[in-house]
């Protein structure tokens, strides 16, 4: 049974700046390719969760994250040799410096690399903290390796706050569309169940996605508003979205229809 269309596709090579879209990824077990790829930690942060993000600093989901060979990381060199394999045969990704990310600050100032020394430390002295960068290929989640939102669930919390919402305040990876009108927030009912989306993806809806600080922030100018997150607690459970973990890899589409399996 289809249940709706993928509207759009989202990735985020540094982990809390901004994301970028993009029309199609190979998503694998650990979720999208070149996704949260690199983060920075504070050194003296709480040891659970040490990242630096817009919790610890409005400005920084402006900062502008771009990879040099984006085309090379939206899916791997050689996937149709590999998906002819039974499922689960882990495609080799490039080596690490294709992975290579600039960044341009909210203030104009650009970074080439952003592991040139002179990225974290003119942050340091922005921030007054102690700061470095990590890099994994396999992406830095908070909860899983997937998220998932509607525009039905964004455009319904607008209306309850009386204002515009952007979608890319959720920082979401697949916005989607659904068929159905009845229920603005009808991901919240997929907990449990399996979806398949395109020709090869399949992916478990695990959990509703539980929110903080981050969908106060406006994309565009930082600008905070805690009534977003307040109405989210008090009206969702402090939820929007779901989390999804990958059981079976492949390519995701902008357009592709989504199935419950």
């Amino acid at each position: 049974m289809k249940l709706g269309t993928i509207e759009s596709i989202w990735r985020y090579p540094v982990k809390g700046m901004r994301g970028e879209e993009i029309p199609h990824v190979y998503t694998g077990f650990t979720g999208l390719m070149g996704d949260r790829v690199y983060g920075v930690i504070d050194e003296n942060g709480i040891a659970g969760f040490p990242w630096h993000t817009g919790r610890d600093q409005e400005e920084f989901v402006l900062y502008n994250a771009s990879y040099g060979s984006s085309e090379a990381l939206l899916q791997p060199a050689g996937l149709d040799d590999f998906e002819s394999h039974a499922p689960g045969v882990t495609p080799v990704y490039p080596d690490d410096d294709a992975f290579k990310v600039s960044v341009e600050s909210h203030e104009g100032t650009r970074y080439d690399d952003i592991e040139d020394p002179a990225f974290i430390n003119d942050l340091q002295k922005l921030t007054g903290s102690s700061l470095r960068v990590h890099m994994t290929q396999r992406g830095q989640h908070d909860c899983r390796p997937v998220s998932l939102l509607s525009l039905s669930a964004v455009a319904a919390l607008g209306e309850e706050l009386g204002m515009t919402m952007d979608k890319r305040r959720f920082r979401a990876n697949f916005y989607v569309e659904w068929e159905s009108q009845d229920d603005p927030y009808f991901e919240f009912s997929l907990v449990g169940k399996t979806l398949k989306i395109g020709d090869r993806l399949e992916m478990a809806i695990v959990e509703r996605d539980p929110r903080c600080k981050m969908i106060t922030l406006d994309p565009d100018t930082a600008d905070e508003s805690p009534k977003v997150l307040q109405h989210v607690s008090r009206n969702h459970g402090g939820d929007a979205g779901v989390f999804g973990a990958v059981l079976q890899d492949g390519v995701v589409n902008k357009g592709d229809s989504i199935f419950l399996t």
